[in-house]
């Protein structure tokens, strides 16, 4: 079954990957700048709003996709596990996003098995893009990642999205101190961290139980 949350998800998805946000899209589908804001997204006590069949078809044209075949990625896309409803309604309220130190994600169970996070060591960090679940903030508190993303910088991370080439990444692996660096165009299935010297790589573990998540934002 397909949920309002699922749609919302899946339209903030091909704006991101077209460098829109939810008021760019808005604005070039002829909308009101406003209409697909987070903050207009809720109905109160934590429902979530249908997004119109006339909205959907004037920002589906702007992202230049019909809308059989955004109705067939909906079909195929695994429902969030996460109690995304809550989480909507607490953001909505609240503001931020839920997120986690760099530092902290080498425990178990932060994420489910598609990937969502899941479970109480998640806290509500401030953000100024505010996404809609299943994203998710990672502030960097380590100097690892220098001079890429200095400390203090956050990520915005957005499971279920394809990994290509040269994509800035997240990998985490439970029990492992977390990756964070750019897909490898030469070796596929390698990341290149930002902290490792020129020509080294960490390899993306075939077998299950890993998590490679692609970074749509980050701010300073």
């Amino acid at each position: 079954m397909i949920a309002a949350q699922d749609v919302w998800l899946a339209l903030d998805t091909l704006a991101r990957e077209r460098g829109l946000t939810p008021s760019g899209l808005a604005r070039a589908a002829g909308l009101d700048p406003t209409a697909f804001n987070p903050s207009r997204r809720s109905e109160g006590e934590g429902r979530v709003r249908w997004l119109s069949l006339g909205s959907l078809l004037r920002a589906l044209d702007v992202l230049d996709t019909p809308l059989s075949v955004f109705a067939a990625g909906l079909e195929k896309r695994p429902l969030p596990s996460w109690g995304a409803e809550q989480a909507l309604e607490t953001v909505a309220a609240e503001g931020g996003m839920w997120g986690l130190p760099l530092s902290h994600l080498g425990q178990d169970g932060l994420f489910d098995r598609h990937g969502l996070p899941t479970g109480a060591a998640w806290e509500r960090m401030d953000c100024p893009f505010n996404l809609s679940p299943p994203a998710y903030v990672v502030r960097i508190d380590t100097d690892l990642c220098e001079p890429v993303l200095r400390e203090g910088a956050s990520v915005v991370l957005l499971p279920g999205l394809a990994v290509r080439a040269q994509d800035r990444v997240l990998l985490v692996v439970p029990g492992e101190a977390p990756c964070v660096g750019i897909m490898s165009e030469q070796t596929p299935g390698v990341i290149r961290p930002f902290d490792a010297p020129e020509g080294e790589g960490r390899v993306v573990p075939d077998s299950e139980g890993h998590y490679l998540h692609r970074i749509v934002m980050t701010t300073a």
